[in-house]
């Protein structure tokens, strides 16, 4: 068992006896986690099926150079401030985003125009995305209970951004998204809100990358760049869901009760996927 692992290994208590909507919930919350991918192959998936195999292929193998790599997480980091100074401080000024569906055609309709006018197109893309990311997960979070005038709470929507893609461990192999949705939480947890943006900001810019690399492959052009945008809409949706479906219950059962139950969920996963 790994560090991390053992970290976060439910203790001897055992699970908490949670209510059965509340368990229902956490449920749900764990099966997204579980079927959670990397941004770069749900996308590829997608391109292939809108534009054949050697779309997929060409955007699975793209790599950037590490020079363009460091641009990338430099620009991921700024685009995440402005967006958090927008949809999290200034929240009433994106009320023209309050929908999940508005959000989506105008991240389809950004990701068109980057995706047409290729790496002149991609700035602008990736700050409006990373907008429509941000306000959709202050509205998550409101729905969810949060009082996005605690600090607590707006530290939580940043921290949306690192969770949901497998990551490599130092011994190379990849890691659950299960564990690496705790394991994230342990790392983020008690940093200031500077420190905290610039981690965040590392994690993100790696998705940001992958978003560039797609989106400059020559055949995707503007409806495979409206694919991209769609898919990581949704992917920080769906992470944004997790991640506050935990707060409200730990803010019920505990922390720790919560996450015993969750880590014993994915394990009865985890067994039925290997035993299917």
């Amino acid at each position: 068992m790994s560090e991390t692992e053992q970290m976060i290994a439910p203790t001897p208590a055992g699970p908490p006896a949670l209510a059965g909507d509340d368990r229902a919930a956490l449920v749900e919350a764990v099966q997204r986690l579980h079927e959670s991918r990397g941004l770069v192959i749900r996308s590829a998936d997608i391109l292939a099926g809108l534009l054949g195999s050697a779309a997929s292929f060409s955007a699975r193998g793209l790599k950037l150079s590490p020079a363009t790599a460091a641009k990338m997480q430099g620009l991921a980091e700024v685009v995440l401030r402005r967006a958090f100074s927008t949809s999290i401080l200034g929240l009433d000024k994106t009320q023209w985003l309050a929908t999940p569906g508005r959000a989506r055609v105008v991240a389809g309709l950004s990701g068109a125009v980057g995706g047409w006018f290729g790496m002149a197109g991609f700035l602008p893309d990736a700050f409006l995305t990373t907008l429509l990311i941000m306000r959709n997960i202050a509205l998550i979070a409101r729905e969810e209970g949060e009082d996005l005038a605690e600090e607590s709470a707006r530290k939580a929507c940043l921290e949306v951004f690192a969770f949901g893609s497998p990551v490599l461990d130092e011994d190379g192999t990849r890691e659950d998204v299960d564990v690496g949705y705790w394991s994230a939480r342990l790392l983020l947890h008690g940093r200031p809100m500077t420190l905290l943006l610039s981690e965040v900001a590392a994690r993100y810019g790696l998705r940001i990358s992958e978003k560039f690399a797609l989106q400059v492959v020559p055949v995707v052009g503007a409806a495979g760049g409206a694919m991209i945008n769609t898919v990581f809409l949704d992917h920080y949706r769906s992470m944004a869901r997790v991640h506050f479906t935990m707060r409200r219950l730990e803010r019920t059962y505990g922390g720790r009760e919560v996450r015993d139950e969750a880590i014993l969920i994915a394990r009865s996963l985890h067994l039925a996927r290997e035993t299917a």
